[in-house]
Order: C-alpha cells, then sequence, then structure tokens
C-alpha cells in the first residue's frame, strides 16, 4: 500500500513539473529568426499615433475644403492607407513575425511614405513618420526593399543600405550625404527648401559604392563623390535639370 501510494505520489510531482517546465523550455529552433523588443514595439505605437494624426487631419482638410484638387484626395487617401497598414504591422509584431517579414512589411510602409507629397499642411507628420520608420528599419535590420530586378537587372551585388530624397529643383542641386542626412545645396538656379528625405540605414563609415536611381524628374543625376576616409565618408549626388523652370525629383539612392 505504502508503495502505491509513493508511486501515485512520484507520479503526480513529475507531472506537476513537466507542466512547469513547459513554460522555461527555450523557443523551437523555427522561432530563432522570430524578432521582438520593447524599442520596437516603442517604435511602431509611435508611428501610428502619427498616421492617426495624419488621417485625421487629412479627413479635416477634405471637409473645410470647398473644392478639393485631385492632389489632395490623393493625399487623403494615402494617409487613411499608410494608417491602416501601420496598424497591420502591428498585428505582424503581435503575432511574433519573422525578422525577415517584419523588415518586408516595414519596407512596404517606407514605400508609402515616401509618396508623401512636398508640402503641404501635415508636412512635419509626415517628416515624423519618415524618421521613425528610418529608426525601424534600423532596430529590426532592414535595408529597404532589395528584390534588385528593375534597379539592376540582378547583375549587382544586393545593397546594404538605401536612402530616398524627394525635393523641387531648378538648375543645379547638389545632395551631400553622410551618416543619416542629406544636406541639400543648391548649386545655380532658384533654391526651394520643401525636400524630405529618410534612411532605411545609415550610410556607413567605410568604402561603399554609392549609385542614384531616378524614380522621377527630367534632368540628369550623378553620384559625383564617393565616400572615403578623405572626405569622412561622404556622398554627393548631382541634380542638373537644365529645362525652363523647375520640376520635382524623386530619387533612390543605394550603396553596395
Amino acid at each position: 500500500m505504502k508503495k502505491l501510494i509513493l508511486f501515485a505520489v512520484s507520479s503526480i510531482l513529475l507531472f506537476t513539473f513537466s507542466v512547469t517546465a513547459q513554460d522555461v523550455i527555450p523557443a523551437p529552433s523555427s522561432d530563432v529568426n522570430r524578432y521582438s523588443s520593447t524599442r520596437l514595439d516603442n517604435l511602431v505605437n509611435q508611428l501610428k499615433s502619427t498616421t492617426v494624426d495624419l488621417a485625421d487631419r487629412a479627413s479635416e482638410d477634405l471637409r473645410g475644403g470647398n473644392s478639393n484638387t485631385r492632389a489632395a484626395i490623393e493625399t487623403a487617401f494615402l494617409a487613411h492607407q499608410l494608417d491602416a497598414s501601420v496598424g497591420f504591422f502591428q498585428e505582424f509584431i503581435r503575432d511574433g513575425r519573422r525578422a525577415a517579414e517584419l523588415r518586408d512589411a516595414a519596407a512596404i510602409i517606407s514605400d508609402l511614405i515616401r509618396r508623401a507629397p512636398a508640402s503641404d499642411s501635415s508636412s512635419n507628420l509626415w517628416r515624423d513618420a519618415q524618421r521613425t520608420i528610418g529608426d525601424i528599419n534600423r532596430e529590426i535590420g532592414g535595408g529597404g526593399n532589395n528584390n534588385g530586378g528593375n534597379n539592376n537587372g540582378g547583375n549587382n551585388p544586393p545593397s546594404t543600405g538605401r536612402a530616398f530624397w524627394r525635393g523641387t529643383v531648378d538648375k543645379e542641386v547638389h545632395l551631400v550625404i553622410q551618416n543619416r542626412r542629406i544636406e541639400t545645396r543648391t548649386i545655380s538656379g532658384t533654391p526651394y527648401t520643401n525636400e524630405v528625405f529618410s534612411f532605411a540605414s545609415s550610410l556607413p563609415t567605410r568604402n561603399v559604392t554609392v549609385e542614384v536611381i531616378k524614380k522621377s524628374g527630367r534632368g540628369q543625376v550623378n553620384v559625383i563623390e564617393q565616400p572615403s576616409r578623405d572626405n569622412d565618408y561622404t556622398a554627393v549626388v548631382q541634380i542638373l535639370d537644365e529645362g525652363g523652370g523647375a520640376r520635382e525629383y524623386e530619387l533612390e539612392i543605394v550603396w553596395r
């Protein structure tokens, strides 16, 4: 009888230990690439707060306009699309998606933010969103959308980082790129101050090859100075707009 009772108690203790142990077993190997951090949660919550304000402001602007332009309507739709996308991104994080999936989702959001209007009543909010998505990309190790294809035909090695710039150019402008900053210098023509930029990752303090891709604009764009130790790892992109009047440009700057 004593042996039977002792066996029963031992079985209960063994079962209790097994159940408790399940709560402290490390994640299976399939979860190794999953990513989560308090900083990421805070950054995404910050981005969501900004996009909510953007969507609300866009709706207010439309309601207050007697005759809204197509551009104003597109901006409003973009703001609401961005807000919904960031909400879905929050679900990705709550679901414990793999880091690669988070990077792809962040790249999609970066592309949406890049389409921000050059100037409107919400310019400060758009810039805040650009800075925050840049911080998110750095947190999860993202470098933007590296699907190659349209950019390099698959002949070049994948990019290790990228930045985006949008602004108005009249004649000649130089973009001075260092770390996470782009300084716009008007060399000739009328200066404009409506430029916006964002980084998927910082320009590193090592030798890399910088390339520029013109997404929109009629003139020529060239990299006229590559980063090196001699120039404190600074790249310079030249934009030449030789047609009459000014034009808006959108550039993607990548480095390998």
